[in-house]
């Protein structure tokens, strides 16, 4: 909450894409906190306040288009004739991106949200650390069955695959080095979010640019065969990343399963005390 304060106020004063990153970090944290607390105290709450998807989107749509102007300089390589109108196109969408956000910022109200955090900082403090850490780590080991079980179809789900691990990653850092995963699995898996990261951001790149050239280009330009090109791209690229991503999660999972005693991967709070 202190760090979604700080950046929600940053923001009202201007939009930075910092405080946007860092805002929606902090959003993220608190969708996992408040999953495993749904989990633990088994509250009628079904999701967070109000206002905070409607924020966590309408930023998203302004951070996407700053990664896909980077993207973009990065792929375009020497067509820099190329790159700049579509640099200029992109600008444009992220100051509309901008206006749009404007009210969703200044009207969001953080009570609510803070009065939920603190009734979950209360509820966690009434249970001890074993009740604490074997219910996490139920909570992790059926994300991971999800995650699992949309490996078969890996390109389809995988943003699905992303959230189920956003959310490992962070409800196993809660609780520092007690959780179901070592550090080194926890950097693996770090490392493999980076990679689904970044797959999205090409996604989304290649999306404007097929709308650039389909809605401003005639096909006999030579900027719409250049620009093509440049999605072809981020199409390679974009399937390099997502097939790192997809061994490095197998590899995980497998080594996760293998040093399981029940095939779970789950370590029995047990043996963790």
């Amino acid at each position: 909450m202190d760090v979604f304060n700080k950046n929600l106020t940053s923001l009202r004063e201007k939009i930075n894409e910092e405080a946007i990153h860092d805002l929606r970090v902090a959003i993220k944290k608190l969708r996992s906190s408040f999953k495993l607390y749904s989990e633990l105290i088994k509250k009628r709450h079904k999701k967070l306040p109000a206002g905070i998807d409607t924020l966590f989107s309408i930023l998203g749509k302004h951070r996407n288009i700053e990664m896909n102007k980077k993207l973009l300089l990065s792929l375009g390589g020497k067509n820099a004739v190329f790159v700049n109108p579509i640099l200029v196109y992109l600008q444009l969408l992220q100051d509309q991106a901008g206006e749009y956000s404007r009210p969703s910022i200044q009207q969001f109200e953080s009570g609510q949200l803070e009065v939920l955090t603190n009734q979950i900082e209360t509820g966690f403090a009434n249970l001890n650390n074993e009740e604490v850490l074997s219910k996490a780590n139920e909570a992790v080991n059926s994300s991971l069955r999800r995650v699992e079980e949309d490996l078969k179809h890996f390109k389809e789900k995988s943003h699905l695959v992303r959230k189920q691990l956003k959310d490992i990653f962070y409800q196993s850092k809660m609780f520092h080095g007690k959780g179901l995963f070592t550090k080194s699995q926890l950097k693996i898996l770090d490392t493999i979010l980076d990679h689904l990261g970044s797959v999205q951001d090409h996604e989304v790149l290649i999306s404007n640019l097929k709308n650039f050239r389909k809605t401003i280009l005639s096909k006999t330009m030579k900027e719409y065969s250049m620009i093509k090109r440049i999605e072809e791209r981020a199409k390679k690229k974009k399937d390099d990343l997502l097939e790192k991503a997809y061994q490095a999660t197998e590899e995980l999972l497998a080594h996760y399963e293998k040093n399981d005693p029940e095939k779970s991967g789950i370590e029995t709070a047990e043996t963790l005390t």
